[in-house]
């Protein structure tokens, strides 16, 4: 419930204290010899003016203030929302960034269920994407950064995460993962990027992505090792050649 509304409605019943509190004042020091339910009775045929004024009076401002405080809770809340969700995504391609990489694999990996429940990341790396911005310039590079992130959202599993680890550079974090499954996640990523046809003016541009896949199935303690073994995992798919697997 937005804060707005919850404090309105803390202010209507504060507002309720108001001829509350008169009617207990009058009972308990006036007329405490007289029954509380015929005290009650007397006093609203008495002074219903009065009462009903309270009753509408402070309610409405007391609510009306509480709307106010509540109102600006939340767009101090959304303001708050809105700057931590720009820090933690890269602005060109809309995937998370380095920083919310490393802060949602800590919590995935302490978050599973066991210590033998799998988790996996695949390392990816543009080949050859220096010689891309090189020979078709930065715009055509980041419109290819782009389309990748795109690719990389379409081809893995749901509740799997991908970020844009720095440059050419993507993680993705695998819950629940083991490796002959992040194999064929990895796999997928990879076919889906060297069928995809990239247009330059008039000419049709292929780029491939080597994959290094790593997978904790209850022997590391760190997630960092995780992320090492896979980047180790992709030098050995760059070696080998590019537009490769290599698992770990």
């Amino acid at each position: 419930m937005k804060k707005s509304i919850l404090f309105a409605l803390a202010g209507f019943g504060l507002g309720l204290g108001a001829p509350t509190g008169a009617f207990l004042y009058l009972w308990l020091f006036q007329n405490s010899s007289i029954p509380f339910h015929d005290c009650l009775v007397a006093q609203w045929v008495q002074n219903s003016f009065f009462y009903k004024y309270m009753l509408m009076g402070t309610c409405a401002v007391f609510a009306l203030f509480g709307y106010v405080l509540g109102r600006y809770a939340d767009i101090i809340l959304i303001r708050d929302r809105r700057h931590s969700q720009e820090a933690q995504t890269d602005p060109l391609t809309g995937l998370g960034n380095h920083r919310f990489l490393h802060e949602t694999f800590r919590t995935q990996y302490q978050n599973r269920k066991s210590d033998s429940d799998p988790i996996s990341c695949l390392m990816v790396d543009l080949d050859f994407f220096k010689k891309v911005n090189d020979n078709y310039g930065h715009p055509f590079g980041d419109e290819v950064l782009e389309i990748f992130a795109n690719l990389i959202e379409k081809v893995i599993r749901p509740g799997d995460i991908p970020t844009r680890y720095g440059g050419e550079e993507f993680m993705c974090v695998l819950p629940h993962c083991g490796k002959e499954e992040a194999r064929q996640v990895a796999e997928r990523v990879r076919q889906e990027m060297e069928s995809y046809v990239f247009y330059f003016k008039k000419s049709q541009i292929r780029i491939t992505v080597s994959i290094g896949v790593a997978t904790d199935e209850g022997l590391k303690k760190d997630y960092k090792d995780l992320i090492r073994l896979a980047d180790r995992a992709l030098y050995r798919a760059k070696e080998q050649g590019r537009n490769r697997v290599a698992v770990v």
